[in-house]
């Protein structure tokens, strides 16, 4: 190879490295941790060098796609970040993005795995508490509000997790104390309010989670629903393949009065088992569940007949989808045997309850219709609040078209379903149509119209007849500019009595609620007034409405809220003339931001309460104002 060979290779190889080494040169110098390596610590260290001549206010940080600029500090090109939570085990990815003049928008990804411990994946406790100090300093009309009150609650969490296990527990405890005496079902001193301890054991297609504390029970809508008291379940997972056993109280308690739950006792127990088996892919989803329970009158929360109820409940359920989940087709089939009262010489009641339903969803057009019976006597314990003797079917439709959306309803129902002539047999007819203008993002429109009617038929003797028809107008509009928001609401609604020309009724419906949401100051007003008109005796009614929610950060450590609502009712034949007032105020100081990361913003604020009720038509008005002084703080702690 000749010399001038060579000086052209040589020349070309410093061009093509200095070219490279500008390009390098504006790339991010990751620090700690070191990428694709294992971390081993709960918050860890991260550190990154900025190119030269980018400004750390130019760049956006994030942490497994969440945001933490904020939380980076930069010094001499030099940022550093550490969570302040634990970070989770498993792996992570933390981003550096800006803007380049001549390469647009650079990304620049660290990746890497962590754990908490060595001999754990995660290990962590999670901590707060917040304590709330009350003391009346005048009190005028008011004997129930104590001169003193002292409020606290503690909150934890915790994780332990190895390779297969889980575990956690995770509780709040509650403490209260007063001068005056504390109303039910409340009770001075600590008192644990939840708690939930979880283990979870996962291995290849098995997986088993176990609960125990205040759980949610979820099965199916005619069975047992979104029922939460305390107790355990169980949950077994194998491929396609489920059990689901639970045992929960029936009756509710505050704290832990009554026990934990855990029992088969058929008398204030609900208890059952539920299983699941998957087929095609889990496409088709095929589920069976039997439960049995007692439930001894009312508890906390709840009032029911004083009697002891007991029942069984049994169902099975099909769902599935298709067309990557545009298409779901779901049936369900159900019977009870329910006691209303144990403790009377009449038996229990059998009965049934089905549906199916079916929907299709896309971009832009949807379909969807239901039809559903539950007979007379079918009731659940756990579950009392389903709408018995009824049957019907409901068929929507949605159609979206650029910036227009239509949406579309019809319903019909009836009671009565197993035509018992000593009752009638009354028709709801429901229909509507909505529509939605969605051109300007921040002028949102809507109007919609719908039509009601309820009649009856087949009327024993001295039954009247039923028969209304309503008709209701109504449309929104809102207008979003910037931190400010203006939302109105306005419809008409007349119902017509065809039957009897005695309950022909008209209302009409206004509703403005602005609002503003800026950095230091928040006000969110809304104002509403309502007409009702009764044609048979020509009276109408005039009800005026005003809530406010405010807050003012005056200065750092200063912050004012004041809320409120107003409300006035008049006829204009006298026969009502009321109004009240209530109104609350605070003012807070914040003694200082942090401590320690221990201690968060404790503050001292003085706070005031005004009621005010005045009715005319019988001449008494009365009101009351309070006083006081308190203290609040929270506390975090984390390990």
């Amino acid at each position: 190879m000749t010399a001038k060979r060579i000086w052209v290779f040589l020349v070309s190889g410093m061009v093509v490295l200095s070219w490279f080494g500008l390009v390098s040169a504006g790339e991010i110098e990751f620090l700690s941790p070191a990428p694709e390596k294992l971390v081993i610590g709960k918050r860890p260290l991260f550190k990154w060098k900025l190119p030269q001549g980018l400004e750390s206010s130019e760049v956006l940080i994030l942490l497994d796609g969440m945001d933490i600029t904020e939380l980076v500090s930069c010094q001499d090109g030099v940022c550093s970040f550490r969570p302040i939570q634990p970070l989770p085990a498993g792996d992570h990815v933390l981003e550096v993005d800006w803007q380049d003049t001549e390469r647009g928008t650079v990304v620049e990804t660290l990746s890497f795995s962590s754990r908490q411990s060595k001999l754990f994946r995660e290990i962590y406790s999670k901590n707060s508490a917040g304590v709330n100090y009350q003391l009346a300093i005048h009190k005028d009309n008011a004997p129930q509000q104590p001169n003193s009150r002292i409020d606290g609650s503690f909150n934890t969490k915790n994780r332990l997790q190895t390779r297969y296990w889980t575990f956690s527990a995770s509780g709040q405890v509650r403490y209260v104390d007063q001068d005056h005496p504390i109303q039910s079902p409340e009770q001075k001193g600590f008192d644990l309010i939840n708690f939930l301890l979880e283990s979870v054991y996962q291995r290849g297609s098995f997986r088993m989670d176990a609960q125990f504390g205040d759980i949610t029970v979820n099965e199916t809508e005619n069975t047992i629903n979104n029922y939460a008291r305390k107790g355990a379940q169980v949950f077994f997972d194998y491929k396609d393949f489920g059990i689901h056993l639970f045992s929960t109280n029936t009756a509710q308690y505050y704290g832990l009065n009554g026990g934990l739950g855990v029992d088969i006792d058929p008398n204030d127990n609900l208890y059952g088992a539920s299983g699941t088996m998957g087929f095609l892919d889990r496409h088709v989803l095929l589920k069976a569940i039997y439960a049995k329970g007692g439930e001894e009158g009312s508890s906390f929360g709840i009032s029911t007949i004083s009697d002891r109820q007991r029942g069984k409940v049994a169902g099975v359920m099909l769902d599935s989808n298709w067309f990557d989940s545009r298409m779901a087709i779901r049936a369900e089939y159900d019977v009870t045997e329910y006691d209303s009262s144990s403790e009377d010489e009449f038996g229990p009641e059998s009965d049934k309850a089905y549906k199916a339903s079916i929907s299709w969803d896309d971009e832009f057009f949807g379909v969807s219709g239901l039809y559903e019976y539950m007979g007379p006597d079918y009731e659940v314990i756990g579950n009392q609040g389903l709408p018995k003797n009824r049957e019907g079917f409901t068929l929507g439709s949605w159609l979206a078209l650029d910036v227009h959306r239509f949406e579309l309803l019809f319903s019909r129902y009836n009671d009565n379903v197993k035509d018992d002539r000593l009752y009638p047999r009354v028709y709801d007819y429901q229909g509507g149509i909505r529509y939605f203008f969605n051109k300007y993002p921040t002028v949102p429109i809507s109007i919609y119209y719908q039509k009601n009617i309820q009649n009856s038929t087949d009327e024993p003797e001295y039954t009247p007849e039923i028969y209304y028809d309503t008709d209701t107008v109504g449309g929104d509009i809102s207008w979003l500019p910037g931190n400010w928001s203006f939302n109105l609401h306005t419809d008409y609604s007349y119902q017509n009595d065809k039957a009897h020309s005695t309950d022909d009724t008209a209302t009409i419906t206004v509703t403005f609620a602005p609002g503003y949401t800026g950095t230091c100051f928040r006000i969110n007003p809304s104002f509403s007034y309502n007409k009702s008109i009764a044609h048979l005796t020509d009276v109408e009614t005039d009800t005026y409405m005003a809530n406010w929610d405010m807050e003012w950060q005056l200065t750092d450590r200063i912050v004012w809220s004041f809320a409120g609502n107003f409300n006035y009712t008049t006829a204009d034949d006298d026969s009502i003339d009321m109004q009240t007032l209530d109104l609350h105020s605070r003012i807070a100081y914040t003694l200082f931001n942090s401590w320690l990361g221990l201690v968060d913003q404790p503050t001292v604020g003085f706070r005031t309460r005004y009621n005010w009720q005045d009715d005319k038509t019988y001449g008494q008005s009365e009101d009351s104002l309070v006083l006081m002084i308190d203290f609040t703080s929270n506390f975090n702690f984390t390990f």
